[in-house]
C-alpha cells in the first residue's frame, strides 16, 4: 500500500505532464516512441523506488548514529535535505565521472533521454535509483534520525523536485539560485557536457565550483543521439551506449581496413 509520500509523488506527476503540455516553452523535437517508453519505465521504476525505500527502512531498523527527533519538521527537514544533498552531489558527481559507475550503476540509462520533460523524471536504471534512495533513507533515519513528520517533509521536498526539475516549462533565474530548476537541468543533461548540477540545492554546486544557472527559458541539446534511450536492454546490463551503434557495413568496412 502506498505511503502518503508516494500518493503525494504520484499525484504530481500528471500535474507536471499537463504543465508541460500546456506551458511549453522550448524547442525540443519529439522523439518516437518517448512518451510511452518514458512514460512506462518511470512509472515502473516510481513503484520500484518506494518498494527499495521500504526494504532499506526495514534494513535500518531502530538504528540512529544521531538522535534528531527532537527537531521540528521544519527544521528537521531543512537539516535532512542539506546533508541529503550533499551526499547525493558527491555521490552524483562520482558516477559522471566514473566510467565504470556511469554504465554499472546505469546513471548512462538517465541521460540517454533525447527529451527533457516530466515523463522522464524516473526514467533510469533501477540500480541508480535504488542507490539515490538508500541514500536519502540512510541520511534522513540512520544518520540524522529525524521524526517521522520531518523525514516525511524532506522525502516530499526530494520527490517534489524531482519532477519539478524535468518540467518543460520556463522559470526566473533567481529561482535557480535556491532550487535545481528545469533550465538549470537541461544543462546537467547537456549533450556532451555533463559537468554542472549535480545537486537540486545550487548551494552545493556552488561551493563546489560546478553551479551553472541559465537564463529563464535557456535550452539545451540533451542526450546522447536519437534512439539512444531505446537502448534500455543494453543499459540494464551495462553496455556503453554513449556512440550511436556502428552498422553492418561500416563494421565490414572497417574489418576489412583492420586487416
Amino acid at each position: 500500500m502506498m505511503d502518503a509520500i508516494e500518493l503525494f509523488t504520484l499525484s504530481m506527476l500528471p500535474v507536471f505532464l499537463v504543465l508541460d503540455r500546456v506551458l511549453r516553452r522550448s524547442a525540443q523535437r519529439e522523439i518516437a516512441g518517448w512518451r510511452w517508453r518514458a512514460g512506462t519505465a518511470s512509472l515502473a521504476m516510481f513503484l520500484f523506488v518506494g518498494q527499495i525505500g521500504d526494504l532499506a527502512s526495514a534494513l535500518i531498523g531502530e538504528l540512529r548514529l544521531i538522535d534528531g527527533s527532537g527537531l521540528g519538521t521544519f527544521e528537521g527537514a531543512v537539516i535532512g535535505v542539506l546533508v541529503y544533498e550533499l551526499l547525493h552531489y558527491w555521490y552524483h558527481r562520482a558516477v559522471h565521472r566514473s566510467d565504470r559507475l556511469w554504465r554499472f550503476v546505469g546513471h548512462q540509462m538517465h541521460h540517454s533521454a533525447e527529451r527533457i520533460d516530466a515523463f522522464g523524471a524516473y526514467f533510469g536504471h533501477p540500480l541508480d535509483l535504488a542507490l539515490f534512495t538508500s541514500i536519502a533513507v540512510f541520511v534522513l533515519y540512520a544518520l540524522l534520525g529525524l521524526s517521522p513528520s520531518a523525514a516525511g517533509a524532506a522525502a516530499a521536498f526530494l520527490a517534489f523536485n524531482a519532477v519539478f526539475q524535468h518540467a518543460d516549462i520556463a522559470t526566473p533565474r533567481w529561482l535557480g539560485f535556491l532550487i535545481q530548476r528545469p533550465e538549470s537541468h537541461r544543462i546537467h543533461h547537456g549533450r556532451g557536457t555533463h559537468g554542472f548540477n549535480y545537486s537540486d540545492l545550487p548551494l552545493w554546486d556552488a561551493l563546489f565550483g560546478t553551479l551553472s544557472n541559465p537564463p529563464p527559458g535557456a535550452d539545451s541539446e540533451v542526450g546522447f543521439y536519437d534512439g539512444a534511450s531505446a537502448r534500455v536492454g543494453e543499459m540494464l546490463v551495462g553496455r556503453d551506449v554513449s556512440k550511436p551503434p556502428v552498422g553492418k557495413a561500416t563494421q565490414a568496412v572497417l574489418s576489412t581496413l583492420g586487416g
